[in-house]
């Protein structure tokens, strides 16, 4: 029997069946669950990626055992879905359509080339790929966001590349990238790809992350190279992060995780009271997602790294850099990695441990909804446990 201070964890079918109501669409289970989602693609699949657009929409990215990967929608716009099938025609490709219904929603599947907001990209980037090679070449999907991006591996040139495409265009990020390696930050040599600035391409860089490879010396070493960054003159270029909204974080885990709104909307109160004179500071470049696995070891014990994904970079207060390191690896349960991290931030930049507690209060916040988007199995529990390190920090 569980005590009265113990918070109250649904089962992860009963947190799915609340997230999927939110919808207002009665088939939109369907598409969270992996098994209801393989029956009805009639091949075994798993669900990588979710997001739901309460009223309105859900879209899920699936991978099959064969390698294959995909999405599903099931959305309330009738103009949506015509739009969706003109596209995936134009690029010779064809919707799998499981339900046209005005009253109950329109129900589709398509291969990731057919996707409605990325195809163009897509096909723009491979063309550009094959032409180069002189053959086609071949991708290994390794992330893929429905309608908002895509990342993947390709056997291009004398060794791998990745390749990143997006729907809302990659100049930011080629500038962000050039600015960084001008400023002598360790980070990939990355170049545009194809005519439609939306996709860029760079060496596949190292042997891992620090998630898979929680090596001291190599977190030390990020630190320094984020708090060289943070202490440069802020550039012209950088376009400034959307402020951080304490509100909007408890918002959105409400709208998935209603059992939590009203814990999620406290938190963010003290969040916001704790941060109000710095959530709207665009003092210093930051990166913006900061966490281990973001950095790339060279070898599996070695201090050489790379800082990768830099989509979300720009300016904002360099204590949500720090706050978003601190909080990630308090959730893997890698603390060592804070310590050295901070040890190497210290010798080239201010600590400002006054805010360092609710930043990482308010990255808690902000990546609670994470668990149900990438579909971790255990999601609501692992949900929980991000509130309870965000009230933890608060309380120091």
């Amino acid at each position: 029997m569980r005590s009265a201070a113990e918070p109250f964890i649904p089962t992860p079918a009963q947190a799915d069946a609340a997230a999927a109501s939110a919808v207002e669409l009665d088939r939109a289970e369907e598409l969270i669950h992996a098994a209801l989602l393989s029956e009805l693609l009639q091949r075994s699949v798993q669900v990588t990626h979710a997001r739901i657009k309460p009223g309105h929409s859900v879209v899920v990215a699936h991978a099959g055992e064969d390698g294959a990967h995909g999405w599903t929608m099931l959305t309330s716009d009738q103009d949506k879905f015509g739009k969706a099938r003109q596209r995936a025609a134009d690029f010779g490709q064809q919707l799998q359509v499981h339900q046209r219904d005005p009253a109950r929603g329109y129900l589709y599947s398509g291969s990731i080339w057919s996707d409605p907001a990325l195809a163009k990209e897509l096909h723009d980037a491979r063309s550009s790929l094959d032409e180069a090679e002189g053959r086609p070449v071949q991708w290994q999907i390794l992330r893929y966001n429905p309608r908002r991006r895509l990342v993947a591996v390709v056997d291009a040139g004398h060794s791998p590349k990745v390749v990143r495409v997006a729907a809302g265009g990659a100049d930011q990020l080629l500038a962000t990238a050039l600015r960084w390696r001008s400023l002598g930050l360790p980070v990939t040599n990355v170049s545009p790809l194809g005519r439609r600035h939306s996709a860029t391409i760079a060496p596949l860089w190292g042997v891992g992350d620090l998630t898979e490879y929680p090596y001291e010396p190599a977190a030390q070493r990020a630190g320094e190279a984020v708090a060289q960054l943070h202490r440069a003159p802020r550039h012209e270029s950088c376009g400034d992060r959307p402020h951080a909204d304490p509100a909007e974080a408890a918002a959105a885990l409400g709208r998935i995780a209603p059992w939590l709104a009203a814990r999620a909307d406290q938190l963010a109160l003290r969040c916001s009271s704790q941060l109000r004179p710095t959530l709207s500071s665009t003092a210093a470049e930051i990166h913006g997602d900061l966490s281990p696995d973001q950095v790339i070891l060279a070898a599996a014990a070695s201090h050489k790294v790379r800082i990768i994904d830099l989509d979300r970079a720009g300016c904002g207060h360099p204590m949500r850099d720090i706050g978003s390191w601190v909080a990630t690896c308090r959730h893997s349960g890698t603390p060592e990695l804070i310590d050295a991290f901070l040890a190497g931030y210290a010798t080239g930049a201010p600590l400002e441990p006054a805010d360092l507690d609710a930043w990482e209060a308010y990255a808690h916040l902000s990546r609670a909804t994470d668990f149900f988007r990438h579909r971790e199995s255990d999601w609501p529990r692992q949900t929980v446990h991000a509130l309870n390190l965000a009230e933890e920090a608060l309380n120091r």
